[in-house]
C-alpha cells in the first residue's frame, strides 16, 4: 500500500459521495467547506463556503426535494449549530442555520458524530442522543446519556441508532419509540472504555481504550488486536470487500487494514482519524497532512 494526499488542509470532517469528497477545514481565517474529486491532487479542491471566526466539524449529505445539501456542525462564540449548504452552490454561498444552537456538542475531539438517513439528522451531545428533521426544526431527544466526551461516533443499523457511553454500546430506535431502559438495550460491553466501533447486523467490531480490537457475534467473541498494542483513533468496515481498517498510534502513527488473510500496515501523518471506505474499497482518512487515500 502507498498513500496519496488529496488535499492539504487542516480538515475536521469528511464524507464521500460516489466520486467526490466533501470536507470541512479550518485555519486562522475561519472555517470552510470544500469539494474535490476522490482522484484529485492538492490545489484542485473547490471552496463551497467560508465563515470567519468559526470552526466546522462533521459533515454529511442528503438529497432533499431533488437538491443535494451538505449538513455540518458549526461552532461560533461557544455555541454549535447545524448548517446546510447546496453542494452545487454559487460562489460565496452562505450556509443556512437549520436548528437551535447548543453549547454541549463536542465537534473538536469527536468525529463521525453526525449521521443521516435522508429524512432526519442524528447526533450525540454531552448528555443525549438527538434527532432533527432533515429540513430543520425542533430537536427530539431519543435517549438520555451520562456525560460522554469524546463521542465515539453514531451508526445507523436497521431501525436503530447505535452509540457508546464509556464501556457500553447501546441501541435506541431511530423513530423515537424507545420505551425500555438503556440496560435492556445493550449491544456490547467492553472490558474498558470504547474508543471506536463498527456495529453491523449480527456482528460488531469494537476498539477499546487499552488498544484491543474485539470481534463479537452473539455470545461469541475474539480478539483481532491484543491490548496494549496501540491507541486507536478510528475504525471502518467494508462489507463488499470484507475489510476492516483502523487508524492508531503504535510505535508510529499508522493505518492498519485487515483484508481476509492479509494484515497490512501503512505509515500515516500525525493524528490520523475518521477512516472510511469508498465503494471501490479504497481507504480515506484525515491526518495532519490533510485528506489522504490508499488503495488496498
Amino acid at each position: 500500500m502507498s498513500r496519496r494526499i488529496i488535499a492539504q488542509h487542516v480538515a475536521d470532517g469528511m464524507v464521500l459521495s460516489t466520486a467526490n469528497i466533501y470536507f470541512t477545514a479550518h485555519d486562522n481565517s475561519g472555517a470552510r467547506v470544500f469539494r474535490t474529486a476522490q482522484s484529485a491532487t492538492p490545489g484542485h479542491e473547490t471552496e463551497l463556503c467560508h465563515e470567519p471566526n468559526c470552526r466546522f466539524g462533521d459533515i454529511v449529505f442528503a438529497n432533499v426535494d431533488g437538491t443535494f445539501y451538505g449538513y455540518f456542525f458549526a461552532l461560533a462564540s461557544g455555541m454549535t449549530t447545524i448548517r446546510r449548504i447546496p453542494l452545487a452552490p454559487q460562489p460565496g454561498q452562505v450556509a443556512e442555520i437549520i436548528g437551535p444552537a447548543a453549547a454541549d456538542i463536542d465537534i473538536v475531539s469527536s468525529h463521525g458524530n453526525l449521521v443521516t438517513d435522508g429524512s432526519f439528522l442524528y447526533w450525540q451531545s454531552d448528555t443525549a442522543i438527538n434527532r432533527m428533521p432533515i429540513r430543520g426544526g425542533a430537536v427530539t431527544v431519543l435517549d438520555r446519556t451520562p456525560l460522554t466526551r469524546p463521542a465515539t461516533g453514531l451508526h445507523l443499523v436497521g431501525p436503530n441508532v447505535i452509540y457508546a457511553v464509556d464501556r457500553v454500546i447501546y441501541h435506541v430506535p431511530a423513530n423515537g419509540s424507545a420505551i425500555t431502559p438503556p440496560n435492556l438495550r445493550v449491544v456490547f460491553t467492553a472490558a474498558v472504555g470504547v474508543v471506536a466501533c463498527v456495529p453491523l447486523v449480527g456482528l460488531n467490531y469494537v476498539a477499546e481504550r487499552n488498544g484491543a480490537i474485539v470481534e463479537s457475534s452473539g455470545n461469541v467473541s475474539g480478539v483481532k488486536q491484543n491490548p496494549g498494542a496501540a491507541s486507536i483513533t478510528s475504525m471502518a468496515y467494508d462489507g463488499a470487500h470484507v475489510a476492516l481498517a483502523w487508524t492508531q498510534m503504535a510505535a508510529t502513527w499508522q493505518l492498519r487494514v485487515d483484508v481476509g488473510v492479509q494484515d497490512l500496515t501503512l505509515p500515516t501523518g500525525a493524528n490520523p482519524r475518521l477512516a472510511m471506505f469508498n465503494a471501490a474499497g479504497d481507504v480515506f482518512w484525515l491526518d495532519d497532512d490533510g485528506v489522504v487515500v490508499t488503495s488496498v
